[in-house]
């Protein structure tokens, strides 16, 4: 795990909680959404991620080359919600099945112990997270989740992991997201929550609230997923 880990959120990148909208930034119909394959060129997308991650944190010129872009943008998928041509929201999504994936977020996330029982591209990471800040608002945020959840329901991904500090806790929990381990701690001092998704655990979504409750299509699967994750992670039960 590097210094600079980016499977990190950053802590500009969302709100400390979800304010409603108000104007212009209740119209996600009128937003355009599209998933950016590995490699491919990602556009504004940096200069969303330039305008989180440095101009409101501040930063070096050596670590914006490696936190603005990076080896990962060519091996995973990148979300971006446009609003016209300028790109308001983005994360970035892998799965473990990639080797580079292990080697760069498995310690982080203890991925040993879902190779015991599943495949490895079933588990998800999301990484790369950023909302510009005048759209950090509830209609946005329920848009790039909900495409995030539809992707994952597509790939057949049973688990989606996060790594964020600890004010985002409250924002990813009312989407179903739970620490499945003790915070991770990093050179500095800085703390991690370790949060996962069970995709489609249809009792938790309903019992948080959350906007994804209605993409569930198999809760059978879910509770089985939960069951094994809170067997095996005494964090998560």
């Amino acid at each position: 795990m590097h210094q600079d880990n980016p499977a990190r959120i950053d802590p500009a990148s969302l709100p400390r909680s979800i304010p409603a909208a108000t104007g212009d930034q209740h119209r996600s119909a009128e937003l355009h959404v599209r998933w950016i394959a590995a490699g491919e060129n990602l556009g504004d997308v940096q200069r969303l991620r330039r305008d989180v991650y440095f101009h409101e944190q501040g930063g070096s010129y050596s670590d914006r080359s490696k936190r603005i872009a990076d080896g990962l943008d060519a091996c995973g998928a990148t979300l971006a919600i446009n609003n016209g041509a300028s790109t308001i929201a983005t994360l970035r999504l892998h799965d473990f099945g990639s080797s580079t994936v292990q080697v760069e977020y498995g310690s982080l996330f203890q991925i040993d112990h879902f190779a015991s029982a599943w495949p490895l591209d079933r588990v998800a990471v999301g990484t790369r997270f950023a909302v510009q800040a005048d759209h950090r608002v509830k209609p946005i945020m329920d848009r790039l989740m909900e495409e995030t959840y539809r992707r994952l329901l597509e790939s057949g991904a049973r688990f989606y992991l996060i790594a964020c500090e600890p004010y985002l806790h409250d924002v990813f929990e009312y989407y179903g997201f739970r620490e499945y381990l003790p915070p991770a701690i990093l050179p500095g001092g800085t703390a991690l929550l370790r949060m996962v998704l069970v995709i489609e655990d249809a009792p938790h979504l309903l019992e948080c609230g959350s906007p994804l409750y209605r993409l569930v299509k198999d809760d059978e699967s879910g509770a089985a997923a939960k069951a094994w994750l809170t067997r095996t992670f005494r964090h998560a039960g």
